[in-house]
């Protein structure tokens, strides 16, 4: 079907609406712009002759003018772009946005080619739209003369010629009909000689001035108030182009981006690590939310005996700007950080820092590492139940760009949050239950079969790396005379206090310790040699000894342990035998008097080291 027909059919539809009165009466200067446009748009006009179509282009010519970003539809709708730390899904963002701004230059193009054949004498009809704010007008479309050269990244800004008088409120249009002499415009290159110009303003909802269109000809007197009505009711269908356009563009980009959020509350029900959850929040953000500094705060397990404000917590992922300065930090709901209190207080807290303010707000605590440049800070706190007085993680945003958090950021993380403390809560339990099944319930050290699976797992380890692995096996001595004398529950704070020396002796991230059962300790030192092995035992040894026990008695309890030892090296591979090694080393330095260390070696040569004094 020719482009005409299609011109008619629209311009019947509207004449018919027009029919049923009240608001569709405005459908009536549409219906004459589309009824002309399809008259004109006939293959050939009155006297055979073919009609001549307009040439649009779009090029950039060469000009002095300093050049400019071309228009955005997201500059006419408010809708600042961001510059900084754009995550990964920007691209396909971008494409979006690019899409649309071609749809509607492509139907702007349209409507221009339309007018030039309809307006007598038009020389050039452009239409501005803002660059990078309000207050700066660039081209988005234009359809002119074959002879006309425009500059196509020209910036129109207040007090720049004619038509920065649009950008008065009191100027509604501009209708000059015998410029003195003819008028030299800006968007030209060639400065042809204007004698005639019509403009209006394009007006957004809250009447802002978002753009112009600016019709002119090299004829005196060529256009009327009547041309200037047209351009006012065309102006309004732009913007409403625009913004639907732009409408529909923002939902499609939501639909996209709850999308993904769908596919990670897959992932989220696939693991039960705390630190895949860790690993998996981070990877959200990065892919979808800017940001120049992301932090996860992270509370550590409730201690019974503490306070709410005493609890504890640390920075368990950060990236960006300082993040060095940020990783691991620690601290406690008492400190008075912006991202500490939305966890105290399971609250989003949003801020917006000036950049003239001196003064600046601790996002962790006082002794952080400061940075002015940032201007916007968004914590999402992360809870695991409703309703719960405080979350238990939350996620920090900064971004140098002000503003750059709006309600659309802020619902996605919230829906984020919910689906992300459902899946924490999760992977905790289900530690905590791999916990209860791998730990002693008294000491919180792992137990008997955790021990020998972990030794099984360094040894593996141990084989590829080459290196060497001590065994300490200790045993409290007299430990039956402590329960019969003092109590079982006396000689459960004997046992608790062991194990805390025990562990504060050891590497705490690489070492192995567990309570073998009673009053039985085994500890695996991973990567060490003879001399460490030994030398860890004694120390050990020597803080068991230091220890003192309130039993209400004029004389606190001390005891002493025995321990034996052996090391097991790249070329011996049953590490239950070397536990056994390590027993039998024990029974020796039991039978030797005991509170001393004793090496197995192969030859089973036990070796004894010196007691203290």
């Amino acid at each position: 079907m020719l482009v005409s027909n299609i011109l008619f059919v629209v311009a019947g539809l509207l004449l018919g609406l027009t029919f049923q009165g009240g608001m569709f009466l405005f459908l009536i200067p549409v219906a004459g712009v589309a009824a002309a446009l399809g008259y004109m748009n006939l293959p050939r006009v009155p006297g055979g002759k073919t009609a001549t179509i307009p040439v649009i282009s779009n090029a950039v010519r060469a000009t002095g003018i300093t050049p400019s970003i071309s228009p955005d539809i997201r500059n006419s709708i408010k809708d600042d772009a961001t510059e900084y730390n754009e995550p990964n899904s920007t691209l396909r963002v971008n494409q979006f946005w690019a899409r649309t701004n071609a749809d509607v230059n492509k139907a702007t193009d349209d409507l221009l080619q339309g007018l030039k054949r309809i307006i007598p004498n038009a020389y050039s009809l452009v239409v501005f739209s803002p660059l990078t704010n309000f207050r700066e007008w660039g081209i988005r479309s234009f359809c002119s003369d074959p002879n006309a050269h425009l500059a196509t990244d020209v910036k129109i800004t207040e007090n720049s010629g004619l038509v920065s008088q649009l950008f008065r409120p009191e100027v509604n249009r501009l209708l000059e009909g015998d410029l003195m002499g003819g008028k030299t415009l800006l968007y030209y290159i060639d400065n042809p000689m204007i004698k005639s110009l019509v403009a209006v303003p394009i007006l957004d909802r809250e009447k802002n001035r978002i753009g112009a269109i600016v019709v002119d000809s090299l004829y005196p007197n060529a256009f009327t108030q009547v041309t200037a009505q047209a351009l006012t009711y065309i102006a309004s269908n732009l913007y409403t182009l625009s913004f639907k356009s732009f409408a529909s563009t923002k939902n499609y980009i939501a639909q996209q981006q709850f999308s993904v959020l769908y596919n990670y509350q897959h992932k989220f029900f696939q693991t039960m690590s705390v630190k895949d959850i860790y690993r998996q929040i981070f990877e959200y953000i990065k892919e979808n939310i800017p940001f120049d500094r992301m932090m996860i705060l992270a509370l550590d397990k409730q201690d019974a005996n503490s306070t709410r404000k005493d609890r504890g917590g640390s920075i368990v992922c950060v990236d960006g700007i300082d993040s060095e300065q940020f990783s691991g930090k620690k601290f406690t709901l008492s400190d008075k950080g912006l991202a500490v209190l939305a966890l105290l207080k399971n609250r989003p807290v949003e801020r917006m820092f000036s950049s003239n303010m001196n003064m600046y707000v601790p996002r962790i605590d006082n002794n952080e590492k400061r940075n002015m440049d940032i201007r916007q800070l968004f914590v999402m706190p992360i809870a695991t139940e409703n309703n719960a007085e405080q979350a238990e993680l939350a996620i920090c945003l900064e971004s140098r760009t002000p503003g750059r958090y709006t309600e659309h950021e802020m619902e996605l993380l919230k829906a984020f949050a919910g689906v992300a403390g459902f899946a924490y809560a999760r992977a905790c339990q289900f530690e905590q239950g791999k916990d209860l099944a791998s730990r002693d319930g008294l000491t919180g050290l792992i137990n008997h079969r955790t021990l020998h699976e972990t030794l099984r797992t360094e040894k593996v380890r141990a084989n590829r790396q080459q290196y060497n692995i001590g065994v300490l096996m200790m045993d409290i001595d007299h430990f039956k005379n402590v329960n019969d004398t003092y109590g079982h529950p006396i000689g459960d704070v004997v046992i608790k206090g062991i194990a805390g020396a025990i562990s504060g002796e050891i590497r705490k991230e690489i070492d192995v310790v567990a309570r073998y059962g009673g009053e039985e300790f085994v500890v695996g030192l991973i990567d060490t040699t003879p001399e460490g092995m030994l030398e860890t035992a004694e120390r050990i040894r020597a803080a068991v000894g230091k220890l003192e026990f309130d039993v209400h008695q004029a004389a606190p309890l001390r005891v002493t342990v025995s321990i034996g030892a052996f090391l097991v090296s790249p070329e011996f591979h049953d590490m239950k035998k070397a536990v056994n090694n390590a027993d039998q080393a024990l029974y020796k330095a039991k039978e030797g008097g005991r509170n001393q260390v004793i090496q197995y070696t192969v030859l089973e040569e036990p070796v004894a080291s010196e007691k203290e004094a």
